[in-house]
């Protein structure tokens, strides 16, 4: 617990902070000076994000040592007095000052964190590990046990799953139901600029539901959990994670027991694994009746096969999430006119597409078998394609999950899922990148923390489709100011550097800044796909 003894309202250094603002005639920059030079760091720190965002520590000190660049100018004494502050450790400083600048820049009407009206103590909590994305969100709410009328936060690990979520789950929703990206979640949490820091005051004011954490890598969950942590202290904020698969979690959540018996999950599929050329799958799959699902570790991977493979449907980062949230509401109504649907994915596609009767997925790491069984009904193949590459950060993970998998693949149970992480983590996840995050952290050093936390690796680049009128109003507003808007990520595919490039010296792109802007065409079936996909089945006629 803090100082305090139990959650920090933020309302007084609200109060304190406009009236600060107010004194200084609206200059968001002259008021963070004023509370500087009245000795109250940070607030001043918090209201420097009036100006454009929270600065590392030595730039935050050279700018509000600075004097005004006029006379500030003055309405009598300023109240009311500073309010008290308990004792705060390094990290709950960092995350009070990122809260008290979220909640400033808001409308005065803006909440400010406060413990929700749920059952569920403050804190962080784990319910045990349930592959079925629908079952475990619902499991989720279940526990939380809030109030009608409470508003729930549930961030998704894909963008492609988010239209649709509040609707499935509406009967199981307390009150109103917001729908983020786990993507977005993260980037909140660990904001440094005006126009991401609001989203983080919107984050506290309610229970949060993560599902998809469990992915994250090692060292970024580490990160992240201590963020969570130090809000949850700070704020009485109550977040419960949702994992797909048996998983180690920061010491900070404590394990929630298990909504339902075992015994009401749907049976296990048939597993089974083979070799394969990319044509031969693709010719194995043609022959499959039923719904069928490939699952491939890559783009370019991903598009030869539907290229291949007549009738399927591409959903990867070819295509924008908005395309894709389309892709799957049209094999929601193929399904509902009692139509077969094929697919091809570069992951696990959102609950309203699945299950399959049958899911093919190229060699991949344990946690990503698991979850694929959960969308399989009757059969499961694993196969191991002579002529794709496997991502060669996987080499440690593919070796482990053979050797529990065994000759004769079969689904290895919570304890082997949780010595595969054991095997992988020995030392907790720790790691120099998770180090440096935090000493990032405790020297509220906003700006590069900022930087360096992004779940997506630095080795794609996303880019705005015009994909409709909205995007094309948000790709107008990030030409003119170079900052991305709220949403705009919705619209973006990911290139890897190298096609990036490429793009932009064809005249398909434009760089502006971190994402680039798409020019070029753009496929209404395959996204930025639909080059490899007609090359492919090219090839194969040609054959």
């Amino acid at each position: 617990m803090t100082g305090g003894g139990g959650a920090v309202a933020l309302a007084p250094f609200m109060e304190r902070g406009r009236a600060l603002i107010a004194q200084a005639a609206g200059d968001g920059l002259a008021a963070a000076r004023l509370a500087a030079a009245l000795g109250e760091p940070e607030l001043a720190r918090a209201l420097l994000a009036g100006s454009g965002g929270l600065l590392d520590h030595a730039d935050a000190a050279r700018v509000l040592g600075e004097a005004p660049a006029g006379p500030v100018p003055t309405q009598g004494r300023v109240r009311p007095s500073p309010p008290a502050r308990p004792p705060l450790t390094p990290g709950e400083r960092e995350v009070f000052v990122r809260a008290l600048a979220s909640a400033l820049l808001g409308p005065d009407a803006a909440p400010s964190p406060m413990p929700a009206p749920v059952r569920l103590p403050p804190g962080l909590w784990v319910l045990p590990a349930e592959a079925h994305e629908l079952a475990r969100q619902q499991a989720g709410l279940a526990a939380l046990g809030a109030a009608p009328g409470t508003p729930v936060t549930l961030a998704l690990a894909s963008r492609a799953g988010v239209p649709g979520a509040a609707a499935r789950l509406a009967g199981a929703a307390p009150g109103p139901l917001r729908v983020e990206v786990l993507e977005d979640v993260v980037r909140g949490l660990g904001a440094a600029w005006s126009w991401d820091l609001p989203d983080l005051a919107r984050l506290l004011a309610g229970p949060l539901l993560l599902d998809g954490l469990h992915a994250l890598p090692a060292g970024l969950l580490e990160v992240v959990g201590e963020l969570l942590a130090d809000a949850a202290r700070l704020f009485g904020w109550t977040v419960v994670g949702l994992p797909g698969v048996e998983r180690r979690w920061p010491a900070a959540f404590r394990p929630l027991p298990a909504p339902s018996p075992a015994s009401s999950r749907p049976p296990s599929p048939q597993v089974s694994s083979r070799d394969a050329s990319l044509t031969g799958l693709a010719a194995d799959l043609a022959r499959q009746p039923g719904d069928t699902l490939a699952l491939l570790p890559s783009r370019a991977s991903a598009a030869r096969l539907a290229g291949l493979w007549p009738g399927s449907v591409l959903l990867s980062t070819s295509l924008c999430p908005a395309h894709l949230a389309d892709q799957v509401a049209a094999l929601v109504q193929a399904r509902g006119r009692g139509e077969a649907v094929r697919v091809v994915a570069t992951s696990l596609p959102p609950a309203a597409a699945g299950p399959f009767e049958t899911v093919w997925q190229v060699t991949s790491p344990l946690p990503y078998v698991v979850e694929a069984a959960a969308l399989a009904r009757q059969h499961l193949h694993l196969c191991r394609l002579r002529d794709v590459a496997v991502p060669q950060g996987w080499r440690r993970e593919l070796e482990l999950t053979r050797s529990l998998l065994g000759p004769e693949p079969a689904l290895p149970g919570p304890e082997a899922q949780r010595a595969y992480d054991a095997a992988l983590f020995p030392g907790g996840g720790a790691s120099g990148w998770a180090a440096a995050l935090r000493a990032h952290r405790e020297a509220l050093d906003y700006a590069s923390f900022a930087a360096e936390l992004r779940p997506r690796p630095g080795t794609s680049l996303p880019v705005l489709i015009p994909y409709d009128g909205h995007a094309r109003s948000l790709i107008a507003a990030y030409r003119d100011t170079g900052h991305m808007p709220g949403g705009a990520l919705n619209y973006a595919a990911w290139l890897t550097p190298t096609e990036a490039q490429r793009a932009v010296s064809r005249g398909h792109a434009e760089a502006r800044g971190w994402a680039l802007v798409w020019t070029g065409p753009y496929d209404p079936v395959y996204g930025l796909a639909a080059e490899v996909v007609r090359g492919a089945g090219d090839l194969e006629r040609h054959e």
